[in-house]
């Protein structure tokens, strides 16, 4: 039935017929909208109600319900929700909480922080926030006791750049901690100061205030390692990012990864200026079959990816979806399985490079970003190779 209406940009529904009652005509499109919803969003409603009459109910679909019935105005079933939620949040040393997966996938101690979260916790947590805010009265004490925690672990997890795990993570997160801000932020009494010292060195010292609150301030660290101090009146973010390029190998990694250049070795008369970059890609894990996957191949140095032989991939639907940027290319397959999967792409020589290091290529699950597994390749032409 919904097969004969189009959505306009202002949300209503467009006809694609006449309707021949002429009193109706001139309003049609708020009428047709108004004879749509109501019975879509009822119905829709009464079948989440039933939802949560199951015995079983996976963690992430109870955050999604209270979310939905917290936009819908159903109190009691919001409630109902985040109680039952709140059983089972996860609270930290530090006092913050969040929520996680019963069967979540362990991670190594030795990870950096960046490899040990997950988007899934992340999605989980941020939906638990947003329901928790979204009331028609004001938060209790309580409640906003359980939100300062919440946010709390959220602002934890994001990198130096604001974002976290995935892209998906990142726009639910930034909605909850907005809608956040939105209940808590007051024009008047914003004053704040941090002093950032090395021994007996003050290094720099930061104040925010109402009219820089939403400046970000930074200061360079510049001994690493090094004993620092940050002395902190009032109520800031403050954020420490390292930054290091050391390649991690995963125990037991969930893909297979054979990376390989075609031809392998310095024969014929282009090899030292183009050749292509194999991969044969697999899935090793305890699924059936992973999520999303990303396959990050780094450039060697010198050489820039052929941008015509990547998008080839996507028109003979080998990958859904590719990134190319000068020293490195994403390639993005909505899901691998134990059989192997082969693309390759050309690279060629911009810049002549003496002692020419390998390059590393990283397969890992969009969602689940400490499982990978990492190869690397060396030019055919290489120091060892010819």
């Amino acid at each position: 039935f919904l097969s004969f209406f189009t959505i306009s940009s202002s949300g209503t529904f467009l006809l694609l017929f006449l309707l021949h009652h002429f009193k109706c005509q001139r309003r049609y499109k708020v009428l047709v909208l108004a004879f749509l919803v109501h019975p879509v969003v009822r119905n829709a409603l009464v079948c989440l109600e039933k939802v949560t009459e199951a015995k079983e109910i996976h963690i992430y679909l109870w955050a999604l319900l209270a979310y939905a019935f917290a936009l819908a105005g159903k109190e009691e079933k919001r409630q109902e929700m985040l109680d039952s939620l709140l059983k089972v949040a996860v609270e930290d040393e530090d006092g913050s909480i969040h929520w996680e997966r019963s069967r979540k996938r362990k991670q190594r101690s030795d990870f950096p922080h960046s490899l040990r979260g997950t988007s899934v916790e992340v999605e989980l947590t941020s939906y638990v926030l947003l329901a928790l805010l979204t009331k028609n009265t004001s938060l209790s004490p309580e409640e906003f006791k359980t939100a300062v925690a919440i946010v709390k672990w959220l602002t934890k997890q994001q990198n130096s750049n604001g974002r976290y795990f995935s892209t998906q993570a990142t726009v639910v997160a930034l909605q909850a901690l907005s809608q956040y801000e939105t209940l808590t932020y007051s024009k008047d009494g914003i004053y704040a100061t941090v002093t950032l010292s090395s021994g007996d060195a003050v290094l720099t010292k930061f104040h925010v205030e109402s009219k820089n609150s939403l400046l970000l301030q930074c200061q360079d660290l510049p001994y690493v390692p090094g004993n620092y101090k940050a002395e902190v009146t009032g109520c800031i973010f403050l954020q420490t990012a390292l930054k290091y390029n050391v390649p991690l190998e995963q125990e037991d990694a969930p893909f297979r990864l054979d990376v390989h250049t075609v031809p392998e070795t310095c024969t014929g008369n282009q090899a030292h200026v183009t050749f292509d970059i194999a991969m044969n890609v697999s899935y090793t894990g305890q699924r059936l079959v992973s999520n999303m996957v990303i396959v990050q191949i780094k450039m060697l140095s010198g050489y820039v990816p052929v941008k015509s032989s990547v998008k080839k991939l996507e028109r003979l639907g080998q990958i859904q979806k590719s990134e190319v940027n000068i020293n490195h290319v994403l390639l993005y397959l909505n899901e691998v399985r134990n059989t192997s999967q082969t693309f390759s792409f050309t690279v060629e020589q911009e810049t002549p490079i003496q002692g020419l290091k390998p390059a590393f290529v990283k397969v890992y699950d969009y969602y689940e970003t400490g499982e990978f597994a990492t190869a690397k390749y060396t030019a055919p032409c290489s120091t060892g190779k010819a």
